[in-house]
């Protein structure tokens, strides 16, 4: 019941975080499209294109960053994993999940010491630094809470391989 919401969670934001990050990358192309035009028509960029799409591109990879570890689409070791049974792979998720959840952890927890030292306006851009990172920590925790949830399927696996055969 709790993994089924979770996943519907964590789904919904993986497919607004997507729709987000490919607004974004529209954004930056239009930005940057109309900026070429500029230059070509008229001989005269548009001053603020280049460090928008500097803080649009941030914005963009830190919100891909959720999208992509919840796909599988980031790097992993599966051809080593794939050598063991059911039982020991969810053993080896279950321990890599609960490192990557300290590390993430460690790194939320450095999040309210971080952006009080990010001060400072970006120039020509006009919002303060540590918007930029805003992203980065909301995708941490939503990688965390997908950690938890492998876990919670991982700990499942454990217990049905471990019934006895007349159970199942």
């Amino acid at each position: 019941m709790i993994a089924k919401a979770l996943d519907a969670g964590l789904g919904l934001c993986e497919r607004v975080f997507l729709v987000a990050a490919n607004g974004l990358l529209l954004l930056m192309l239009a930005i940057n499209l109309a900026n070429i035009l500029s230059r070509l028509l008229f001989d005269l960029g548009i001053i603020w294109v280049f460090p928008w799409t500097e803080v649009l591109f941030v914005w963009m990879i830190f919100l891909g960053f959720f999208v992509i570890y919840r796909r599988g689409q980031d790097i992993s070791l599966d051809i080593l994993v794939r050598q063991f049974g059911p039982r020991v792979r969810a053993m080896l998720r279950i321990l890599v999940g609960c490192i990557v959840i300290g590390l993430l952890l460690l790194i939320l927890y450095q999040a309210p010491i971080l952006v009080p030292r990010q001060v400072g306006r970006i120039d020509l851009v006009g919002i303060q630094r540590y918007w930029l990172s805003v992203p980065f920590f909301i995708s941490c925790a939503l990688i965390v809470l997908q950690f938890v949830l492998d876990i919670i399927v991982s700990t499942r696996t454990l217990a049905t391989e471990a019934r006895p055969v007349e159970e199942m």
